[in-house]
This record gives C-alpha cells, structure tokens and sequence, in this order.
C-alpha cells in the first residue's frame, strides 16, 4: 500500500505540474451562461432575494462554477492522454450543456419541472412515437423544429464555436497545470459543502423542494431530512385479472340505454360558466353535477386510467404489465350485451392506452375512429369530424356506448378564427417568456376560454342530433375533463406538475333516464364514473375490490381522495390524500416496491412545518388529522 502511495506521489510531482493551454474564453462563456440563467430564474420571482432564496442563487452560481471547473478539468485530461477523437466528442457534449440548462430553466420557469420530466416522456410515452409525446408536452410546431434543429446543428456549432473562441484564446494564451485545476475544483466544492452546512439548520424540506430544481445540478450536498410514516401493512394490490373477470356482474338489465362519454382534455372546472360553456353549464344545471369533483391525476393517461379501469392510478404500471384484456367496467358492459363506439381526435397510442383500455388487439371497441394521425388537420377540426362522425352512428337501437375523446383544449388550445368570442387572445404560447404579464396571462386564458367555448359548441351539436332523433331522454351521457389546468397559480403553466385543484378540478356530470335514481355524494371523482354506470345499469352496487371507485348512488364511507402525479414510464409513486383537515403529499421513494415498502415519505401537509415534528409527532399527527384513511389501501392481513 505504501509502495502503491509513493508511485502516486511521484507521478503527481512529475505529471501534476505539466501546463497545457486552455480555451479559457470558452469556458468563461459557458460560465457567464449558467451565471445569468441563475440570476434571471431567482431575479423573476416575486420573492425578494433574501434568506433561503439568496441561499439558492448563490449555491446555483457556486455550482455553475463548479460544474465549468469540471469540464476544464476534463478537458486537460483529455488533451493530455485521450485521442483526439475523444476530445472533440467532448467539445460536443460540453456545449451541449447550453441548450440542456437553457431546456431545463425554460421548463422550471413555465411548468416547475426539471429536463428530466422531459427526458421521461421521450423514453417511454408510446414506444417510439415520438410525435405523441411531444403533443402530451404542449409543444406547437415552432417548438419542435427548433429543437430538432437544435440536435441537428448543435455538434457543428460547438466545434465552431469552439474553434473561433480557441483563435481568441491564442492571443493571449493562458496554461494550467493538473495540480491547478483540481485545487479550482476541490476549493468549489468545500466552500459550497461549508455554505450548504451554514445553511442546513435553516433549510426547511418546503423550501429546498421549491428551489432545488433551479440549481444546476438539481440538488445540494446536505438535502434536509426526509420525513416519513411508517404504514401498518403494504399497499394492497389489484386482483388478478383472471379473478376480477369473475366478479363481473351478470346481472343482465332489463333495458339497455344507450351511453354517451365525453372526455375532454385539459377541461379545467371554474372555467366553466354561461359565457364560456352555455351548453355545459346548462347540461349541468339540469342533470347531475357536483359540488367539487375532481380527477384523480393530473396527466392524460393515469386519468384516462382512473376513468377506465376505476382504479387509483399508483396502480398503473401493475395493471398495464398483468392486464391484457383491456378495462373491466368496459368488460364489464361487453358482458350486459353492450356494443363500444370509439371516437377520438386525441391519439389513444399514448403511452399504449389503447392496449390497456381497449386490449391488446383492441378487441372491446367494435369501432374505433381515430382522427389523431390527421396531424394536418388542427385539433378542433378533428373534434369536429369525430363528434360528426358520432352524430352518423345514432340510431334507435339500444345497448351502444359512445365514447368521445376531444382535444381542442390541449396544448395550444384551438378553435376556429372566426369562432372566438373571448379577445384578445394569444395568436400563439410563447414557450420562452420567462413569466407573462398579467395582460400577456390574460390572452392566453382567453385563448383557452375560445377553445372551451367550441368544444362547447361540439356537444351542444351532439345533443341536439339526440334531440331531432328523440333518443336524448332515454340516454345516459357522462361528461368530464381528464385533468384541470394551471396559469402561474402555484408556479406553473399547463398541467402535470403540481398536484393542486387547478390541475386536478374538472366538471363530472351525469344525465340518466330516470328520475327516481338521487345521487348521495357531493364530491365525485374519475374512479366513481363506471361504478356509478354499472350500478344503475345493474340495479346492483359493482363487488367490493373490483374497483377504488365507488357508485354515487350510495353513501361514501370513506371521505378522502387521491390524487397522483405523473412519472412519465416509470409507475407514479407520488400522490395527494385530501380530506376535510386539509391535503397531505406523499411518496414511495422505489416506484418499483409500492407493494411492499411500508415506508411512506411525507413531503408536505397542509399548515404543519414538518422540520418541527419528532417522527412519533408526525406519525401521530396523519392517524389524528386523516383518520381510517390507509386501511381500505392496505394489504389486509389473512
């Protein structure tokens, strides 16, 4: 060992101190670029730079320093004992750090979430589709040919300009030695360690949760302590499918009303008015609606899972790896004698749900019209053919499910230009403002107002088809949103980030053709939607742990709701609980083991500082303030 020191000390002494020129006007760009990302993300908040937050911008530089000491440091090594072609893949990669930290302040800026919520999406939206995930990210056409010209140039930009600040560079050379560089580094990393040690005590997990994904390397050396609860038994899983298929129920009714499901996307509730939505807001005030309803995830496909499997979307990755026979509640109406129309402007690829609704061949649907490949057409002309398409499959015969998947009010929201009754609205969404003003804000508001009010329009359309053909009063219609919307509320801009109402409330409503049949609920969600269909179709409540959702025919027992945040391919393990004392948000840390981890990390709960609890204050706290909560979540023992 002391031989092996000694050969280690001498190669130092000799190699350590070998100067080799640096493209120091290079680097010192690359340095003044993250510098000032640093300043614009911290100088934009409404928060004055003081306390944690001037913590964080001066860690944010300190690491930017950090993080260009070590491209140096890579660089030195590389020109001295690499080949060259090694060196050039280098420069590549090291400029490729621009568009990657200005990528990642955008999406922190606009929707609160790191590059790696994109990344996610990229890897594993549907199996190679790329276009499907770049629509789920709100990303118009503009954005994505910049990006892929972006990739495409981006290797010949940094070796040019690489090249042309090397010229710079010869002027007036600058050398370092290996001794030098690692001292630079070392010296960055201990004066941020000694700042991160400074600050610790005062670091609250709240805080560290709202700055951290502005630091360029995402996180500090000392992260504050995790807070957690211990659960008296794992999560309960799904049934199997071959045990849920036989809990069906069989119960054949005597009638068959047709069905009618809309699914809106992006369908934010207190949007929802007599101006924006006439036919909705009339549609609901004359049937079924609810005093608060919510979906129970904030992204396209775990809501659309919520809705068609009425389960909790934590199960999601479960199910879509044991289930290949497609939903149960749509099984469920195959088995009472129904027929499944499907009409879609969205792309039912996403993430491969067409398979896990429909099955693997899509065999539950006997139709599926799906106008998303029509990728020149804009999303209001493809709601529109399919509600027209829809509107030419009416006929007088019964035991037909329509369902409707509509997606004006994603994305850019679109509409008509002749049919936009809320101005002035944004011509298009500027991805790269760093905050809108309350004026530019408004625009785009109203730009999703115009969206709301034509889709409006659409099913104002299908009703009076159900009219003229008199098949509306012996119909059942469901209608929702698959998720809310954000405007800066909370931090963000769309949806998928933040498990908070403007993300999570969307308008549930029902109409059935009888009168007699009193809803017992004042607050509905997506699992609650099928339960409720079979029930009344049944005249039977659906078998307990068939779904989470329940009929609101019945009472509720259980006086919570779960919402989950999405985590691209990888199965969600970060959920809301909501109760009347308020929301606790929780995560399972390994999204692999949510079946058999007991132990539950807290991330916030509603009014409470968590760094002021012991972990026996805190365990007490969530059995007093969320009450028979876990049990009916549970593993129950045998």
């Amino acid at each position: 060992m002391k031989t092996l020191l000694n050969k280690i000390l001498v190669w130092w002494r000799s190699e350590g101190l070998k100067k080799k020129e640096i493209n120091y006007p290079y680097f010192l760009i690359l340095l003044i670029f993250l510098s000032l990302l640093s300043l614009a993300h911290f100088l934009s908040r409404d928060a004055p730079l003081l306390g944690i937050p001037l913590f964080f911008l001066f860690y944010s530089i300190g690491q930017a320093i950090l993080e260009v000491f070590l491209f140096i440091l890579s660089a030195y090594i590389l020109k001295r004992w690499a080949p060259k072609w090694a060196f050039i893949l280098f420069i590549v990669i090291s400029f490729g750090f621009f568009f990657i930290h200005f990528t990642d302040f955008t999406l922190v800026r606009l929707m609160d979430a790191s590059i790696t919520y994109l990344f996610r999406f990229f890897i594993g939206a549907s199996d190679g589709k790329i276009m499907t995930a770049f629509d789920a990210l709100n990303m118009n056409l503009q954005m994505i040919v910049m990006i892929g010209a972006a990739l495409f140039l981006l290797p010949l930009l940094g070796l040019l300009f690489y090249w042309l600040t090397h010229l710079i560079s010869r002027l007036k050379p600058i050398s370092f030695d290996l001794r030098q560089i690692a001292i630079g580094v070392a010296s960055i990393a201990l004066s941020l360690f000694l700042l991160d040690l400074f600050a610790h005590p005062f670091l609250t997990l709240q805080n560290y949760r709202k700055y951290e994904k502005a630091l360029p390397f995402g996180t500090t050396f000392l992260p504050p302590m995790r807070h957690s609860i211990q659960l008296p038994a794992p999560l309960a899983s799904p049934l199997s499918e071959k045990k849920a298929l036989k809990k069906l129920p069989t119960r054949q009714p005597g009638s068959k009303p047709n069905i009618y499901l809309f699914v809106i996307e992006t369908l934010r509730s207190d949007f929802l008015n007599e101006k924006t939505a006439p036919a909705l807001s009339c549609f609901a005030k004359e049937n079924i609606s609810f005093a608060s309803s919510f979906s129970n995830a904030n992204s396209t496909y775990l809501s659309w899972f919520a809705i068609f499997q009425s389960r909790f979307p934590y199960h999601w990755s479960r199910e879509r790896e044991t289930k290949s026979k497609g939903s149960l509640p749509l099984r469920a109406l195959r088995k009472l004698g129904y027929k499944i129309h499907v009409f879609s402007a969205a792309s039912l690829g996403y993430f491969n749900m067409d398979h896990l609704i429909f099955g693997q061949g899509r065999e539950l649907a006997d139709e599926i019209r799906e106008f998303a490949p029509e990728k020149s057409l804009p999303s209001w002309e493809r709601d529109s053919l399919a509600i027209k398409e829809g509107i030419s499959r009416l006929s007088e015969s019964e035991g037909n499910l329509f369902i409707f998947f509509l997606d004006s009010t994603h994305s850019e929201y679109s509409f008509p230009e002749n049919s936009a009754p809320f101005i002035p609205y944004a011509k298009q969404i500027d991805y790269l403002t760093l905050k809108p003003t309350p004026q530019e804000l408004e625009s785009i508001q109203n730009r999703y107002r115009n969206a709301i009010h034509y889709i409006d329009s659409l099913f104002d359309r299908f009703l009076d088809a159900l009219k003229e053909k008199k098949l509306l009063d012996a119909s059942i219609i469901a209608v929702t949103g698959d998720h809310g919307e954000e405007f800066f509320e909370e931090g963000a801009l769309f949806h998928g980030t933040h498990l908070n109402r403007y993300q999570t409330n969307v308008p549930i409503y029902f109409k059935f053709p009888s009168p007699d049949w009193t809803i017992q609920r004042e607050q509905a969600t997506h699992i609650d939607v099928f339960p409720t269909i079979l029930h009344y179709l049944t005249k039977k409540v659906p078998p307990k742990r068939l779904f989470d959702g329940n009929s609101l025919f019945t009472s509720r027992s259980w006086p919570y709701r779960i919402a989950v945040l999405q985590n691209g391919p990888t199965n969600p393990c970060e959920m809301a609980l909501i109760g009347q004392n308020g929301r606790i948000l929780m995560q399972f840390r390994d999204p692999k083991q949510i079946y058999t981890e007991t132990n539950l990390e807290i991330l916030d709960i509603d009014g409470v500082d968590l760094d002021l609890l012991s972990k026996e204050s805190l365990q007490n706290l969530f059995e007093s303030h969320f009450p028979g909560a876990v049990a009916p979540l549970i593993r129950k023992a045998h």
